[in-house]
């Protein structure tokens, strides 16, 4: 991870954020933060464009299962997870277990949407995700400048967009220099604190991304917790800012 913006050296977590986050287990509010997923409508549409991958998840006992409503933690975007299994294109899964997860959080937008991995004009129809997929998991990552980007330094890959590729970034993270998760209710959150960047992160750059990353890194050793959970702070002051205004107007058009 890159160091600090100096134009962010001044922003200082605040003191509600490490108290919220200090008291949060690791474990049980990262890991096993889960989503119910309609597995059917995943798996239907991925078995119609023939992409080669299947969404799973696990039933409330725990074994995984590929049909019906299920349930997806965030700890198991994870490779090596006991008791999932991945097909033939693991990491084609692993992005769509992804996907799965982040449409369907209701704090994440709960916007479903079909991602569309294919390449109709191309001989290998899925040859730029492949090549994107790659990048991400050769050091040092998404974060390395190489052919096959965007203007933004994104790599290519039709249909994931920037959210999806910083959680498929997160899941194969290790360390402490782990991607956190690009979240526009986040990064609202930080500018809402003090951090002079407005624009929705469907526009960020990977330099931007590298920003909003170091400044939450930098936060979180600041508190003595996981970066994760300054993420997570971020995303839930903001929804609770938005319920509050809500309740205002709500309140005087009465």
């Amino acid at each position: 991870m890159r160091r600090m913006d100096d134009r962010d050296a001044h922003l200082e977590i605040p003191v509600e954020g490490i108290d919220w986050c200090t008291r949060q287990p690791y474990p049980e509010a990262v890991l096993e933060d889960v989503v119910e997923v309609d597995l059917d409508w995943w798996n239907d549409r991925l078995a119609n464009r023939q992409i080669p991958a299947q969404v799973s998840g696990r039933t409330v006992d725990g074994n995984q299962v590929w049909k019906g409503k299920a349930f997806i933690r965030r700890g198991d975007l994870e490779p090596g997870v006991p008791g999932l299994e991945m097909g033939e294109e693991p990491e084609f899964d692993r992005l769509y277990m992804c996907a799965a997860w982040l449409a369907e959080h209701p704090s994440r937008g709960g916007n479903r949407r079909f991602v569309d991995i294919r390449e109709p004009q191309s001989g290998r129809r899925f040859e730029a995700v492949e090549r994107a997929l790659i990048a991400c998991r050769s050091a040092p990552g998404l974060f390395e400048a190489s052919a096959y980007r965007d203007w933004s330094g994104w790599p290519t890959a039709p249909g994931v967009g920037h959210s999806l590729m910083s959680l498929y970034c997160w899941a194969i993270g290790r360390g402490g220099d782990r991607p956190q998760l690009l979240d526009n209710d986040s990064a609202g959150s930080l500018t809402w604190h003090g951090w002079m960047v407005a624009s929705s992160v469907s526009t960020y750059s990977v330099r931007r991304y590298v920003r909003y990353n170091a400044l939450i890194h930098r936060w979180a050793r600041s508190a003595s917790v996981q970066p994760e959970l300054v993420e997570m702070w971020l995303n839930r002051d903001w929804q609770i800012r938005l319920a509050e205004t809500t309740r205002r107007r709500d309140g005087s058009a009465l």
